[in-house]
């Protein structure tokens, strides 16, 4: 509507123009047939995403679907048109998405979701909440104290514990256009209590202002209130990031059970993460000439390769858009 007031006052219509044309149901079922079957996606951040890289993403970390056709549709915003219901399924079932260190929101269509930017600005995140004592670790205590976020999922209690004791894990809804949460005061039983938050694969954020979606080079909170800066940081970061869900050993798993992903990056600047590490790999390696020179071990976050790598020698592997994944 607002758009039709705009037009109108911007031009003097024609009776022709005015009388305009009506589309049908008919008109349109092949569309609608089409959209049903694809997610919107928009891109929160800074950074523009541009198509080629939006496609490559799509291929590096949703190898077993076929045939994704990804538009784009404005800055920052695609559609991701699949080929059946179980495909979009799988793919929202394992948010969030993280592309070049911002959110990819991805929502079902509706008519007109593209219009609707308010409807982007929330993302799923797993969060870790700590420094609770041992009978507050119930699913009913997560649930109350996520109701600091926009919304709650999911609630998982982790099994087994360590140095840093027990903690909850809640599947959060996390508003965009806030400050990511730091943590609550929490009163029980007369007293009051500090609980911490942790993120899961956490975007790129702000260490001044909090907001997830740039960081503080560009900040136009930065140096307006000095003595309130440095509020935030990589402390807010979970340190092992481990999904709750059981997976399986699908290339495209974005959530693992056991030791969480590893990021990568290729020569020609990709990046996402996979469910294994990647060990880089010397020429002598890409001619095919005896076992990769591994420069990192295990546990390594970051592995580099070439792209057009041979998949042969002394020790198995397999490329990943020119990764190697060695076992």
């Amino acid at each position: 509507m607002e758009h039709i007031e705009e037009v109108m006052r911007k031009f003097t219509l024609s009776a022709n123009e005015k009388e305009g044309v009506c589309l049908g149901l008919e008109d349109l079922e092949k569309g609608v047939k089409e959209c049903r079957l694809s997610l919107i996606g928009r891109v929160w951040g800074d950074r523009t995403a541009n198509i080629t890289g939006m496609r490559s993403f799509a291929t590096n970390v949703w190898p077993q679907l076929k045939n994704v056709k990804i538009t784009e549709i404005k800055v920052n915003m695609f559609q991701f048109i699949f080929e059946s219901r179980k495909d979009i399924e799988l793919v929202l079932s394992k948010r969030p998405w993280i592309y070049d260190g911002q959110p990819l929101v991805l929502l079902e269509w509706q008519a007109d979701l593209e219009e609707k930017e308010q409807a982007f600005c929330r993302t799923l995140m797993w969060v870790q909440i700590w420094n609770l004592p041992l009978h507050w670790v119930t699913k009913e205590a997560g649930r109350k104290i996520g109701g600091i976020f926009a919304g709650v999922r999911e609630v998982i209690i982790p099994q087994g514990g360590g140095k840093e004791g027990k903690h909850l894990k809640i599947l959060a809804e996390v508003n965009l256009k806030e400050p990511l949460p730091r943590g609550s005061m929490v009163k029980s039983n007369g007293g009051t209590r500090w609980i911490e938050f942790k993120y899961e694969k956490c975007p790129d954020f702000c260490f001044c202002c909090g907001l997830i979606g740039h960081n503080e080079r560009i900040c136009n909170r930065k140096g307006v209130d000095v003595d309130r800066e440095n509020q935030y940081g990589n402390w807010l970061r979970a340190s092992f990031p481990r999904s709750p869900r059981k997976k399986g050993r699908n290339d495209g798993d974005q959530e693992t059970s056991g030791n969480g992903r590893y990021r990568y990056q290729s020569s020609d600047g990709e990046t996402g993460s996979l469910p294994y590490p990647l060990l880089t790999y010397t020429n002598e390696f890409h001619r095919g000439q005896g076992k990769p020179d591994i420069e990192s071990n295990e546990k390594a976050n970051w592995g580099t390769a070439t792209r057009g790598a041979k998949e042969k020698s002394g020790m198995g592997c397999r490329r990943v858009r020119g990764l190697v994944r060695i076992w």
